[in-house]
């Protein structure tokens, strides 16, 4: 006599909740086409994926973002100069300064998506933020202001609100 086949048993359905698409989805990596790439797979993606409370949970997941390029020096102006490879790569041209209303821009730091710089013609320190193109000028106090025996060379942004409101810098 022969056995009958042995059929295996049906695969177990998956949960239609969306914990287990989370938990898959938040595996992508933090690059800048990651996320919109993946969203144009369905509706549902696309659904998941522009979730505040997803969003969330990816920046946690991933902690530290990637270094989208840096601010460089030259001899007439400060540069960005992109580290990311297509599709990724932020063109130069993305960040460009804000409108300088003189020679004389230095660039004097970058923290916490702003960038500082001091425009020695005006005697202003300019704050921009290259992601929104946002930016304010502030002027020296007289008693900071250098002559031919002082010199500014360094200095900071301080946010007394912190990024996004609630984080300390």
């Amino acid at each position: 006599m022969s056995e009958a086949p042995r059929s295996s048993p049906a695969p177990a359905n998956l949960p239609d909740d969306n914990n287990i698409f989370w938990e898959i989805l938040l595996r992508l990596p933090p690059l800048p086409s990651s996320l919109p790439r993946a969203s144009l797979v369905c509706k549902r993606w696309r659904r998941l994926l522009s979730d505040t409370r997803f969003l969330r949970r990816f920046r946690a997941h991933h902690k530290t973002p990637p270094q989208l390029g840096f601010f460089t020096q030259s001899f007439t102006e400060p540069l960005f100069v992109p580290t990311l490879s297509a599709p990724d790569r932020i063109p130069s041209a993305r960040f460009s300064l804000p409108q300088p209303t003189s020679i004389g821009w230095i660039l004097i730091g970058c923290r916490h998506g702003f960038a500082a710089f001091l425009d020695m013609t005006r005697w202003e320190a300019v704050v921009w933020e290259p992601v929104t193109g946002s930016h304010f000028r502030i002027a020296f106090r007289p008693e900071v202001k250098s002559d031919d025996d002082h010199y500014i060379f360094n200095g900071a942004v301080l946010n007394s609100a912190g990024i996004n409101g609630n984080d300390p810098l």
